[in-house]
């Protein structure tokens, strides 16, 4: 009928709503040391693996001085590629994937999902991750972050869970002739107790 005016669908008019992005809340713990140590981490579940990785870098307090691989249940490896690199590194095994590439989703599917993360390829500081739970985010927080923890992450370049022990023996026994010499090392004190929740959350979302 002239004059009529069509009007568009009702849905067409409403704005798309973005969908919020869900959290994978990640139990972290260092294999082969007791008491245990261990950081729960909460992360965007689309968080790239490569960002993962300074986020648990920040959160143990290691120093990114050294190479590093994912490992997911089928022991296919994940890391940081330059181009040409996935063949040099495969080891006669699968060629290594750019963790640019794959999220927490991708490794840790959902609840009770275990992947592993192993930094310095030489002293192999295993990292056991277990999905808690993936939730919801929550209103007010800001992501990532460490909500929890314990104990200090050994030093970087200590020879791995022997020489940590053999570190942490030398250091409480002031007649150990390697004594001064490691605490020198270690910048004049090392408490492996000590885990500081705030300064640790804090560096975590400050990870890029």
């Amino acid at each position: 009928m002239a004059g009529t005016i069509t009007r568009p669908p009702l849905m067409a008019n409403r704005k798309k709503t973005a969908v919020k992005p869900s959290i994978h809340v990640l139990h972290v713990e260092l294999i082969d040391i007791a008491p245990a140590i261990w950081r729960e981490l909460h992360v965007r579940s689309d968080t790239p693996l490569s960002k993962l990785h300074a986020i648990l870098q920040a959160a143990f307090g290691w120093t990114n001085s050294h190479m590093h691989v994912f490992e997911d249940v089928s022991r296919q490896q994940y890391g940081h590629l330059a181009e040409g690199d996935a063949d040099d590194f495969s080891l006669g095994g699968p060629p290594l994937l750019d963790e640019r590439k794959y999220t927490v989703a991708d490794l840790g599917q959902r609840a009770r999902s275990v992947f592993g993360y192993i930094y310095d390829l030489g002293d192999d500081w295993v990292h056991r991750i277990r999905v808690k739970k993936v939730q919801p985010p929550e209103s007010g927080r800001r992501y990532p972050a460490c909500i929890a923890g314990a104990r200090a992450a050994p030093p970087d370049d200590c020879g791995g869970t022997p020489g940590y022990e053999e570190l942490l023996e030398a250091l409480q026994d002031p007649e150990d002739e390697e004594h001064e010499e490691l605490l020198e090392w270690v910048g004049g004190s090392f408490d492996p107790e000590a885990f500081d929740l705030k300064a640790t959350d804090k560096a975590v979302r400050s990870a890029r």
